[in-house]
């Protein structure tokens, strides 16, 4: 297995070991929130429900008994006692039927009772902390802790009076808790349902996201392929001119043996084959480092005395072109990089300047700091570069230099991005060409696997 696949399984294995974490954290955190919301919605809930359930019966019970009494039957005569027997019967009927209410009285017009009653047979009430005879066969019922519901009743020929009916407010809390019992019942076969539902939609919801990673695995490696095959056609491009002009050159030099000519005349034909071969190398160096993954070893850099070794390694060829080349950089500008790497990206930006200055011209160099940032400047004022190939500049083995491998730019870009960082062309007042690369100064490095 070569590094590439080694460092690409690796990251695959993080990326995955990751997402189970970022998971099992998001579920537990969203099971142990729902959860707790929902049972203190459901306690508040069945505590309130039940109380006003209770209160919401009494008023539909005294509903339910002013109809039943407002509705009597024509009694054959007009003496009070039958129409007070009927009321009286109806509110222990009533009382029986209901199971809840433990007494009643009735009240004639003017507010006086006229008759009391209990669900025991032949009991006693007593009301207060008073005392009353108790005959044999009566019950004391409690009226103390009662509340009332008051119904207007017909007591006499039309005469109102009012009978108010007496519960227990330990038969209300009973009451009130059978109805909180019920609900809590439903309340656990609907939250058992609710869990159901999400287990079923969150076990869905992960099928699909596997699946989506799937299919982004399988997206990416297509796209891993595709780079392969533009890369590889690419470097089968840029060898073949070389390659030929090698086989004509050695063609040429066997001809010329062949017929006997000197040697020197021989020679003469291995200095292109020469030429070609280093361009070759060229090429393959600057593939490799284009394409092999990149992680940065990160360290302090002092950024000025790595630009000045660079001027003194490139000088000789700025000389013989005549150009003057000066470097500008605060003595104390440091950054978090690579040095190795930064110098790659540095020397091809100023290789690339060199070869677009023309003769007798100058480049600049320099490196400041722009809020967190290394700025550094290469400026050249050569042709600079035309409009419409502005967005190609960077395309690998793209390149309108004779000789050139088309590599130089891209591996310089992607080795500011690698650092977390951007080079771009940007304007440039007067002519010739402004690329500017920004560094953070303490990036976060980025593993690039890709290739």
């Amino acid at each position: 297995m070569t590094n590439a696949n080694m460092a690409s399984g690796e990251a695959r294995q993080s990326r995955e070991s990751s997402f189970k974490r970022e998971r099992t954290g998001a579920t537990l955190l969203f099971g142990a929130t729902f959860l707790s919301v929902l049972f203190m919605g459901a306690y508040i809930l069945v505590k309130d429900l039940g109380e006003k359930e209770v209160f919401r019966m009494l008023e539909r019970y005294s509903t339910e008994l002013a109809t039943s009494l407002s509705k009597l039957p024509a009694t054959q005569t007009v003496k009070g006692f039958q129409q007070q027997k009927i009321v009286t019967t109806r509110l222990n009927d009533f009382l029986v039927e209901k199971k809840l209410f433990d007494s009643f009285e009735l009240y004639d017009e003017k507010g006086q009772l006229v008759q009391k009653g209990d669900i025991f047979r032949h009991g006693a009430l007593l009301g207060g902390d008073g005392e009353s005879d108790l005959k044999p066969g009566q019950a004391r019922v409690e009226t103390r802790n009662k509340i009332p519901i008051e119904v207007e009743v017909p007591i006499e020929p039309g005469k109102m009076g009012r009978a108010v009916l007496n519960v227990s407010q330990d038969v209300l809390a009973k009451q009130g808790q059978a109805f909180r019992n019920e609900l809590v019942t439903k309340m656990f076969i609907l939250v058992g349902a609710i869990l159901f539902l999400l287990v079923a939609a969150y076990l869905y919801v992960i099928r699909v996201l596997r699946m989506t990673r799937h299919l982004e695995a399988e997206a990416q490696e297509r796209e891993r392929l595709s780079y392969l095959g533009l890369l590889s056609s690419g470097m089968a491009h840029e060898i073949k001119n070389p390659l030929n002009s090698i086989q004509v050159n050695l063609q040429l030099l066997e001809e010329e043996l062949a017929s006997g000519a000197p040697p020197a005349q021989a020679i003469s034909y291995l200095q292109p084959v020469q030429k070609e071969v280093k361009r070759l190398e060229r090429l393959v160096n600057d593939f490799l480092v284009y394409a092999r993954p990149m992680t940065p070893k990160l360290a302090p850099v002092l950024l000025g005395q790595t630009l000045e070794d660079l001027r003194l390694l490139v000088a000789q060829e700025a000389r013989q072109k005549g150009i003057a080349l000066t470097v500008s950089c605060p003595p104390d500008l440091s950054i978090m990089a690579d040095d190795g790497m930064l110098r790659i990206a540095l020397l091809n930006l100023l290789l690339n300047a060199i070869h677009a200055e023309k003769e007798g011209g100058a480049i600049e160099v320099e490196a400041t700091e722009d809020n967190g940032y290394a700025r550094i400047a290469v400026r050249d004022h050569g042709r600079g570069v035309p409009e419409e190939l502005r967005d190609k500049i960077f395309v690998i083995f793209f390149t309108d230099k004779p000789g050139g491998t088309g590599l130089g730019l891209p591996i310089a870009r992607r080795i500011a991005e690698t650092h977390g960082g951007t080079l771009a062309l940007e304007e440039s007042e007067g002519q010739g060409a402004l690329f500017v690369m920004r560094l953070k100064k303490e990036p976060r490095a980025n593993n690039d696997d890709k290739g």
